[in-house]
């Protein structure tokens, strides 16, 4: 993390036999991966509560319904009290002569469990008021959970024979542990180290690793923790006299050092005191957010600072006669106010030589595309050319046509390059190129490619930039001179959140269209119960009515083949509900994509069945109404790029999300609720800012930045919340900036083992 490891293997605090085994499934073979392996909960040895083995929940808070997370079958290490218990005859039936059933409270919960070996000796330690942490598989018996056989260690005995605690050694040598618990036994050197390490204020909850427990884990880990020492800070210490960064505070408190912060993690104080908050070892979690936040704010510090060290072209002023101000005259629309704001501030940012890096993002409809080839007008009065990438053929060829039909009559020459060309209508375009009779280029990833040569590239636009890597959408940045870097316009129809933006485009300044043109219709929005007849046979018959109107359908689903895919849906629909509508086919492995667009967008169809494909920049005015089969499948973003599909002309228009969820059915799952409530919002606004911090609330930090990648075992945040951040986030930038400029060695050296292909990934998540 950030510049620090501790390779030595972990062989040196447990046995070579427990160190192979921990080296293979569970993926734990140094003392480093066992410190970066966080706890997820916590469970203090006063009360009770859940320490799933392996699930992240349920966590130890009481009151929450955290039973509804458990699953029949699996193991769960749970603290408990002992509300009952009683030796039980158990003669002429199967099994043991003797049982000892008992119950115990977790987190206001009771369990019912039995032993069945040895059932006696376990009686003195099973009392009313003990304290155990047991393990055990779960069963669910007449709507009750039951912990079948479990093993388990006494944490706080309960009153002996005799009425007194047990202590000495009668308390170790009937110290109950056994299956699972015996490992913490095991690892920890006997009965008495178990106890030792089990007597801290807060046990430890840890993910699910494969091939190994939570107690291996919380027992091997108190063992790394006293090898570690204390790791020197990799962040410079503050000091007037040398001008380090100021060291790093969120909400007025100063982080704590690295060494704290790696140590209370594992093994949080009494006091939970940290930033207000009563969640154990709240100051070390702050701390080790911080140095996630600072790794890529880093790399985004040290980006900025590689552009700065470029020269580009300053572009020219706008005059009367120059091709900007003639088609701004020729527009049949004023532009908004936002429109002309943001072609301020891009053309203020690329007026010096600095080459400009912008993030332009705008809700669907906003009006990006006319905002972007403005800029691009700047530049080619400038004198250089401009690339315009798209990340479909499709798209690409959209853009193409606008572009042509808004620069007609304006000397401004356009070419489309695209990887399906003919190889002659290819190497013209090449040729106009290198040349410089073409002064805007719009194409695919085929305009990256090794084989085009620019004569003078001025500025690159790539739009819906998430479908293009950081190494794509720089290719023709840096392969351009030094002194001659061309300026980046970047776009998203995807609004982003702040903390967000400042995490996965740090590299970038920020520019926001937030209105759209006027004259758009507005788009009504419905979610489709698939299970009330009476709503399917309303969906079908709208669907025929706007076509009798002259009006297009978009209908997409989530897959190409099998049942519910393109193919199946269409051949459907003709024979069924739309029958004698003329229904199109689309889908990303289709060599006449373009060609399918044109004939929807010019009547040929009335209803085009489609995967995402259509999710971006296809601009087909007439289109009044989307369908989108089994919504629940799609994200919050997605659906809302969807639906901008629709409305882009001036009638009224309809999106339906059709979903099989009943959330009112007994057997609908909490996660089918929750999808059906995902979709009720989406319904419910088409402010696409308030739905992209709804969709950053509704993914985990790993779908944001990146969970299991190549193969990669380890994530490049484990703690960092996007959507709870926001003020470590921003912290961490601010100082990421002053390192740099303090020490960009030292920068470099901590962002060494974060990649370009990291970020690609991230950003791609």
């Amino acid at each position: 993390m950030l510049g620090w490891d501790d390779p030595r293997p972990l062989s040196l605090v447990v046995s070579p036999e427990r160190a192979r085994k921990l080296a293979g499934k569970p993926g734990l073979s140094t003392l480093g991966q066992a410190l970066m392996n966080f706890p997820v909960s916590y469970v203090h040895t006063s009360g009770t509560g859940a320490m799933t083995d392996g699930t992240d929940g349920p966590g130890a808070s009481a009151g929450e319904v955290w039973t509804d997370a458990l699953v029949e079958g699996e193991l769960l290490t749970c603290l408990g009290e002992v509300t009952w218990s009683q030796l039980q005859d158990n003669r002429g039936r199967k099994g043991p002569r003797e049982i000892l059933a008992f119950r115990v409270r977790v987190n206001g919960e009771d369990f019912s469990s039995a032993l069945f070996g040895a059932a006696r000796s376990h009686q003195p330690f099973i009392t009313v008021g003990a304290k155990l942490m047991l393990s055990g598989k779960l069963k669910l018996f007449r709507e009750e959970w039951q912990l079948r056989n479990p093993s388990y260690i006494t944490l706080h005995p309960g009153p002996g024979p005799d009425g007194r605690p047990l202590e000495g050694e009668a308390y170790e040598a009937a110290f109950g542990a056994f299956g699972p618990l015996e490992t913490i036994v095991e690892v920890a050197g006997g009965m008495r180290a178990a106890q030792e390490i089990l007597s801290v204020p807060w046990l430890p909850t840890y993910p699910r690793r494969t091939g190994t427990t939570g107690a291996e884990v919380m027992a091997v880990t108190a063992h790394v923790l006293d090898a570690m020492g204390r790791p020197a800070d990799m962040l410079p210490a503050p000091s007037d006299a040398t001008g380090a960064p100021r060291w790093p505070a969120v909400q007025g408190r100063a982080l704590v050092d690295f060494a704290t912060a790696l140590h209370d993690i594992h093994r949080p104080p009494e006091e939970t005191s940290g930033l207000g908050s009563e969640v154990p070892a709240q100051d070390a979690r702050t701390r080790l957010k911080f140095n996630e936040a600072l790794a890529l704010q880093l790399v985004m510090a040290l980006r900025r600072a590689d552009t700065t060290a470029r020269h580009g072209r300053a572009v020219v002023a706008i005059e009367d006669e120059s091709r900007y101000s003639t088609l701004v005259r020729a527009l049949p629309y004023e532009l908004t106010e936002a429109q002309q704001a943001a072609l301020d501030t891009i053309g203020q940012a690329m007026g010096t030589e600095s080459p400009m890096s912008m993030l332009l993002q705008g809700d669907v409809g906003s009006g990006k595309t006319i905002v972007a080839l403005l800029s691009m007008l700047r530049v080619v009065d400038s004198g250089a050319q401009c690339a315009f990438l798209a990340p479909t053929e499709v798209l690409a060829a959209q853009h193409y046509r606008t572009l042509t039909g808004l620069l007609a009559g304006t000397g401004v020459t356009v070419s489309l390059l695209t990887g399906s060309q003919p190889v002659s209508e290819r190497r013209d375009t090449l040729l106009d190129v290198i040349s410089g009779t073409t002064d805007i280029v719009v194409g695919t990833h085929a305009v990256i490619q090794d084989a085009v040569e620019f004569y003078d590239l001025g500025m690159v636009v790539v739009d819906e930039q998430h479908r293009f890597g950081v190494r794509q959408r720089d290719k023709l940045r840096e392969e351009s001179p030094v002194e001659r870097t061309p300026h980046l316009l970047v776009m998203t129809a995807t609004p982003i959140p702040r903390t967000v933006a400042m995490t996965m485009f740090g590299d970038l300044s920020m520019c926001t269209l937030d209105t759209s043109p006027a004259g758009r219709g507005v788009v009504h929005t419905h979610v489709v119960p698939m299970w009330k007849r009476s709503w399917v046979e309303r969906l079908f018959a709208v669907i025929r009515e706007q076509v009798a109107d002259g009006h297009r359908v978009f209908v997409v689903v989530p897959k190409i083949e099998g049942f519910g895919g393109v193919d199946d849906v269409a051949d459907r629909l003709e024979a069924g509900p739309l029958q004698g509508l003329r229904i199109g086919r689309l889908h990303g492995r289709m060599t006449d994509k373009a060609e399918v667009m044109d004939e929807l967008a010019s009547g040929a169809f009335d209803v085009l069945v489609s995967t995402t494909v259509v999710e971006v920049g296809v601009d087909i005015p007439d289109a009044t109404v989307m369908v989108i089969m089994d919504a629940e499948n799609f994200g919050v973003s997605q659906l809302h790029q969807l639906r901008g599909r629709v409305g882009r002309g001036t009638a009224e228009s309809l999106c339906f999300l059709t979903t099989t969820v009943n959330p009112e059915a007994e057997e609908t799952t909490p996660v089918a609720a929750a999808s059906y409530r995902r979709l009720e919002a989406v319904a419910a606004t088409t402010d696409g800012f308030a739905l992209a911090e709804l969709d950053l609330r509704t993914r985990t930090e790993g779908d944001v930045l990146g969970e299991h990648q190549s193969g990669a075992r380890d994530r490049r945040a484990r703690l960092l919340d996007l959507a709870e951040d926001g003020e470590t986030v921003a912290e961490a930038r601010r100082y990421a900036e002053d390192l740099v400029a303090y020490d960009e060695p030292l920068a470099r050296t901590l962002a060494a083992d974060f990649t370009e292909g990291d970020q690609e990934y991230i950003e791609r998540s």
